[in-house]
């Protein structure tokens, strides 16, 4: 799989690389991430009012210290009878790709759109383990812990709306689908910087965001 979606990123960049000048750039946060201390920042360019590029960077600090309202409405939050104690899961990502955006000219400023990405995320877990042939009342524990490198896809679907002249957001639906060595994560309670959170053995994390943009350049552009 990591095969294909290193295949996919090459595409997309080549694709991005075709693009004129860009104009319209903007520099942005996702607030919903802020909550789960995750930090991010992310950029967008307009290489044409259908197209846009987006970069984006993010740092986890203790996800699992946190409560994620957010991520709790998307896949149950339970206790996991499965031998692992997680007490830390923090990480960072690099996510490169963007958005097809479902209008004609720069003079329509509210647009859905279609986002397709590449994400590489480094997750850092400490937990305690529970052998379960210990039988004893009180069995013996190890603590154990690890770095996890994860490649993924993700693919999103949302709106894009202005707020006044310098300000926009976004809104987005996405789901991501890791590569197979998500599954050496500890524990089935499962957190992926950039990716998003799951409690269940299925293999896509969703994740929604909400993120909000400023634009740097002096004026916008209308035409092309």
């Amino acid at each position: 799989m990591e095969k294909n979606i290193l295949t996919i990123l090459t595409i997309l960049i080549t694709f991005l690389s075709q693009g004129k000048n860009y104009k319209n750039q903007y520099v942005g946060v996702n607030i919903f991430q802020l909550p789960t201390s995750t930090i991010n920042i992310n950029y967008y360019s307009d290489y044409n009012p259908r197209l846009t590029s987006v970069v984006d960077f993010g740092c986890a600090l203790g996800y699992n210290k946190k409560y994620d309202f957010i991520g709790s409405l998307l896949t149950p939050h339970i206790i996991l009878n499965d031998n692992y104690l997680v007490k830390s899961q923090l990480g960072g990502y690099a996510k490169m790709g963007g958005y097809l955006n479902f209008r004609k000219g720069y003079n329509k400023f509210n647009f859905f759109h279609f986002g397709l990405f590449i994400t590489n995320s480094i997750v850092y877990e400490e937990a305690s383990y529970f052998s379960p042939n210990d039988t004893k009342l009180f069995p013996d524990e190890e603590d154990i812990k690890h770095f996890v490198n994860i490649l993924g896809l993700n693919s999103s679907i949302g709106y894009d709306f202005e707020i006044n002249s310098r300000l926009r957001s976004n809104i987005d639906f996405q789901f991501s689908i890791p590569s197979p060595n998500y599954l050496n994560l500890y524990s089935y309670s499962n957190f992926i910087p950039g990716m998003g959170f799951k409690d269940t053995d299925k293999m896509w994390f969703p994740m929604l965001i909400f993120n909000l943009k400023y634009q740097l350049d002096t004026e916008r552009h209308l035409r092309e």
